[in-house]
């Protein structure tokens, strides 16, 4: 299939990402204005498509989930320096200050709110007669949405509540159910992971049938154009790979291993080849690793989004040496890693990542994908798992030279590594991995690092320092006081 057919393919796909309805526009306590929404199946692939859009709000996964506040936490950026930097309280952990807490209360307000259409959505296709969809579109429809509502509390639980290590029985989150206006009381860190676990067993169920999955016949009267292009939606490998992280958090690595293997050994998303990473032509030059991407959002407006963050002025960038530290200059010599590049550029004797850059007019093959999983993710769990469970070295190693392979390394790590040298192994491929995806945050704090590094240039020297992180963001005060969690977070 040609280029040009592929992309008009991909414009039929996210065409209808433009027709969300108003009914969105509610509060996680607020009646639901769904009366024409499900009337149809038009109406519940409308509604779906309207969380997937709210996903990729600012205050969400469109920024703070992402390449804002999540990565600001683990110290990925250098450039955080003055008091007045938008960022800058939570670079510090200050999260009582105005402008971080204002920050805080919109990703929980947000976030509750996709949750509270999710359960909108979930209570129609509960009792909906299932004829009415073509094809295998309810299952697909089904498992999604229950796979995004265990996402989403689990994101949540990720910043609200303790780490699994440190406090399992702990008051965290509610696991909000249902589409009412009752208050859902909060669940400990285990019942919310648990609970998750629960939503992802639906999804697997339902998702068995994804037209993602090799080998799996169509059905009679399928939606050819719907179903296309499944990294936009939550599609089954999505599902276990959720599974595989939300079993990591808890410990369970023999499980946490098998679903990472799923992700593994399929063959829907591969590894981004050589040429479209090293293309001299920046309209063609594949910045995200798109093929990799096993579930992304889209956003028509992230070249804008980028183009605004991404500069010598936000502060949101690494200083040159502490990237060289990053990627081992002193130990390679030279740079040979994609990842630093061609997902980096110099601007202002600093370094900027550009993962998000995809100018307009580039290919559309790229374009629009705001990475949230991608199969690299898979083999750091395999190969942690493998470390934890029975001290394999070997394949821990093996799982990590897998990625350092496709990224352009041509040194493997040795298998007589130690499994302390190996865990920092992981460490520095999550750090080189996922900027601009927020997972390194949550990595440190599901080890319950006491601090994290920052390496940083003092002088001529490279010297790292170590910052001491609060991990647990604070409940909002109205959700305290109206949610009457008083007397909840005093037991």
């Amino acid at each position: 299939m040609t280029h040009l057919s592929k992309n008009i393919i991909l414009f039929l796909t996210v065409a209808s990402f433009a027709s969300c309805n108003d009914w969105l526009d509610v509060t996680p306590r607020t009646e639901i204005k769904s009366s024409v929404n499900y009337q149809d199946e038009q109406g519940y692939k409308d509604a779906l498509t309207g969380i997937y859009l709210s996903m990729t709000e600012t205050s969400v996964y469109g920024k703070e989930l992402t390449y804002g506040m999540v990565d600001v936490l683990s110290q990925m950026y250098t450039g955080i320096s003055s008091t007045s930097h938008a960022y800058y309280n939570d670079a510090h952990y200050a999260y009582d200050e105005t402008n971080c807490e204002s920050r805080i209360n919109a990703l929980w307000s947000k976030g509750y709110n996709v949750i509270a259409n999710i359960n909108e959505l979930i209570s129609h296709i509960e009792t909906v007669d299932s004829g009415i969809f073509s094809g295998r579109n309810y299952h697909l429809i089904r498992g999604e949405v229950y796979g995004l509502r265990a996402m989403l509390h689990f994101d949540l639980l990720r910043l609200f509540g303790a780490s699994y290590k440190s406090g399992a029985q702990s008051l965290a989150i509610p696991y909000v159910t249902t589409s009412g206006t009752d208050v859902t009381p909060l669940s400990s860190v285990e019942e919310v992971l648990n609970k998750a676990l629960g939503d992802l067993t639906i999804a697997e169920s339902e998702l068995a049938i994804d037209p993602v999955i090799a080998d799996v016949p169509p059905a009679d009267n399928d939606d050819e154009v719907y179903q296309r292009d499944r990294t936009f939606k939550f599609n089954y490998y999505a599902v276990k790979m959720l599974q595989a992280r939300i079993l990591q958090y808890k410990g369970d690595y023999a499980e946490a291993a098998e679903a990472a293997k799923t992700v593994i050994n399929q063959v829907a998303f591969t590894w981004v080849p050589e040429s479209e990473i090293s293309t001299t032509d920046p309209y063609y030059r594949n910045y995200v690793f798109s093929e990799e991407l096993v579930f992304a959002l889209y956003m028509s407006n992230l070249y804008d989004l980028y183009t605004e963050t991404f500069t010598s002025n936000s502060g949101l960038y690494i200083a040159e040496e502490s990237y060289d530290a990053l990627y081992e200059m002193e130990t390679y010599g030279t740079f040979t890693d994609y990842r630093y590049v061609y997902q980096t550029e110099e601007l202002a004797e600093m370094r900027v990542s550009n993962k998000l850059k995809q100018p307009v007019n580039a290919n559309l093959l790229y374009h629009f994908r705001l990475p949230l999983m991608r199969i690299s993710e898979a083999y750091y769990i395999a190969a942690e798992c493998a470390l934890r469970q029975d001290k394999d070295v070997a394949t821990a190693v093996y799982y990590l030279n897998t990625v350092r392979q496709h990224r352009g390394l041509t040194a493997d790590l040795p298998a007589s590594l130690t499994p302390a040298e190996v865990e920092n192994e992981i460490y520095k491929e999550y750090a080189k991995e996922f900027c601009c995806e927020g997972q390194l945050f949550f990595y440190f704090k599901r080890n319950d690092y006491a601090q994290i590094p920052v390496t940083a240039a003092v002088g001529a020297s490279v010297v790292t320092t170590y910052v001491t992180p609060d991990y647990v963001l604070p409940l909002p005060d109205d959700e305290i006081e109206y949610g009457g969690r008083t007397d909840e977070l005093q037991k």
